[in-house]
């Protein structure tokens, strides 16, 4: 999985971007992507761990978890 940190996420409109730790792109992020259990958000400036996929205007992340979540690795 790769490690990125949420540049953008915006709750009333349920989607934001994530900032690739190694080549420093963002990435669209849709709250449907969120894999933790309860409310799904994130917080600016939050670590996470996700997968890349093909979306309709570009690559966007997937399968997003917590980067301390213990859930997938």
């Amino acid at each position: 999985m790769r490690l990125g940190k949420v540049k953008q996420f915006d709750e009333g409109s349920s989607y934001g971007f994530v900032e690739d730790d190694l080549n420093h792109k963002s990435y669209f992020v849709f709250y449907t992507a969120i894999k933790e259990e309860g409310y799904k958000r994130l917080e600016v400036g939050q670590k996470v761990k996700y997968q890349l996929a093909q979306g309709k205007n570009g690559l966007q992340c997937v399968n997003v978890y917590l980067a301390d979540s213990k859930d997938k690795d």
